[in-house]
Protein backbone atom coordinates (compact mmCIF):
# COMPACT_ATOMS: atom_id res chain seq x y z
CA UNK A 1 0.00 0.00 0.00
CA UNK A 2 1.17 3.51 -0.93
CA UNK A 3 0.26 7.12 0.09
CA UNK A 4 -0.27 9.22 3.41
CA UNK A 5 -3.80 7.56 3.76
CA UNK A 6 -2.71 3.97 3.03
CA UNK A 7 -2.96 1.87 6.46
CA UNK A 8 -1.34 -1.02 7.28
CA UNK A 9 -2.27 -4.97 7.04
CA UNK A 10 -2.45 -6.67 9.75
CA UNK A 11 0.38 -9.05 11.15
CA UNK A 12 -0.59 -12.64 9.22
CA UNK A 13 -2.48 -10.61 6.31
CA UNK A 14 -1.26 -12.93 3.45
CA UNK A 15 0.16 -10.88 0.09
CA UNK A 16 -2.80 -9.23 -1.84
CA UNK A 17 -0.36 -9.64 -5.19
CA UNK A 18 -0.92 -13.51 -4.41
CA UNK A 19 -4.01 -14.37 -2.31
CA UNK A 20 -7.57 -14.77 -3.83
CA UNK A 21 -10.05 -12.70 -1.86
CA UNK A 22 -13.80 -12.66 -1.88
CA UNK A 23 -15.60 -9.90 0.34
CA UNK A 24 -19.38 -11.03 2.22
CA UNK A 25 -21.62 -9.90 4.93
CA UNK A 26 -22.48 -12.05 7.68
CA UNK A 27 -24.76 -11.95 10.63
CA UNK A 28 -23.56 -8.20 11.62
CA UNK A 29 -20.10 -8.16 10.28
CA UNK A 30 -18.17 -7.83 6.88
CA UNK A 31 -16.07 -11.08 6.06
CA UNK A 32 -13.06 -11.17 3.79
CA UNK A 33 -11.97 -14.92 2.82
CA UNK A 34 -8.47 -14.73 1.68
CA UNK A 35 -6.67 -18.30 0.39
CA UNK A 36 -3.56 -18.46 -1.15
CA UNK A 37 -2.65 -20.87 -3.97
CA UNK A 38 -1.31 -24.56 -2.23
CA UNK A 39 -3.02 -23.34 0.95
CA UNK A 40 -5.30 -25.84 2.78
CA UNK A 41 -7.07 -22.95 4.60
CA UNK A 42 -9.55 -20.13 4.33
CA UNK A 43 -8.85 -16.61 6.42
CA UNK A 44 -11.17 -14.69 7.43
CA UNK A 45 -10.49 -11.15 8.56
CA UNK A 46 -13.17 -8.72 9.66
CA UNK A 47 -13.25 -5.85 7.81
CA UNK A 48 -14.11 -2.09 8.93
CA UNK A 49 -14.68 0.44 6.21
CA UNK A 50 -13.59 -2.22 3.80
CA UNK A 51 -10.08 -2.62 5.00
CA UNK A 52 -8.51 -5.52 6.97
CA UNK A 53 -9.04 -5.14 11.00
CA UNK A 54 -8.93 -8.26 12.64
CA UNK A 55 -8.32 -11.93 11.93
CA UNK A 56 -11.69 -13.43 12.85
CA UNK A 57 -10.22 -17.53 12.21
CA UNK A 58 -9.51 -20.02 9.50
CA UNK A 59 -11.45 -22.75 7.84
CA UNK A 60 -9.48 -25.86 7.50
CA UNK A 61 -10.19 -29.49 6.38
CA UNK A 62 -12.40 -27.52 3.67
CA UNK A 63 -11.83 -30.33 1.01
CA UNK A 64 -13.93 -32.63 3.79
CA UNK A 65 -17.65 -32.63 5.11
CA UNK A 66 -18.31 -31.58 7.22
CA UNK A 67 -15.49 -28.39 6.81
CA UNK A 68 -14.06 -27.12 10.20
CA UNK A 69 -14.32 -23.48 11.81
CA UNK A 70 -12.03 -22.13 14.28
CA UNK A 71 -12.52 -19.10 15.41
CA UNK A 72 -10.49 -16.60 17.77
CA UNK A 73 -11.71 -16.06 21.48
CA UNK A 74 -13.01 -12.31 20.80
CA UNK A 75 -15.40 -14.30 18.37
CA UNK A 76 -16.55 -17.65 18.96
CA UNK A 77 -18.72 -16.77 21.87
CA UNK A 78 -21.04 -14.86 19.78
CA UNK A 79 -21.59 -17.63 17.15
CA UNK A 80 -23.79 -20.57 17.61
CA UNK A 81 -22.99 -23.83 16.30
CA UNK A 82 -25.35 -23.50 13.27
CA UNK A 83 -23.52 -20.29 11.99
CA UNK A 84 -20.36 -22.12 12.66
CA UNK A 85 -21.04 -24.72 10.29
CA UNK A 86 -22.64 -22.67 7.80
CA UNK A 87 -19.62 -19.98 8.24
CA UNK A 88 -17.49 -22.78 7.36
CA UNK A 89 -18.97 -23.90 4.44
CA UNK A 90 -19.23 -20.62 2.73
CA UNK A 91 -15.28 -20.42 3.35
CA UNK A 92 -15.07 -24.32 1.98
CA UNK A 93 -17.33 -23.86 -1.72
CA UNK A 94 -15.11 -19.86 -1.84
CA UNK A 95 -11.21 -22.28 -1.42
CA UNK A 96 -12.63 -24.59 -4.12
CA UNK A 97 -11.59 -23.00 -7.36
Amino acid sequence: MTGPDARPLPSGYPDPAIARSEEFDYLDLHIRMTVTPGERFVQLWELVDDHPARWLGNAFRVDAEPPCLYLTYRFEPHFSRLQRDALARIAAKFWKP
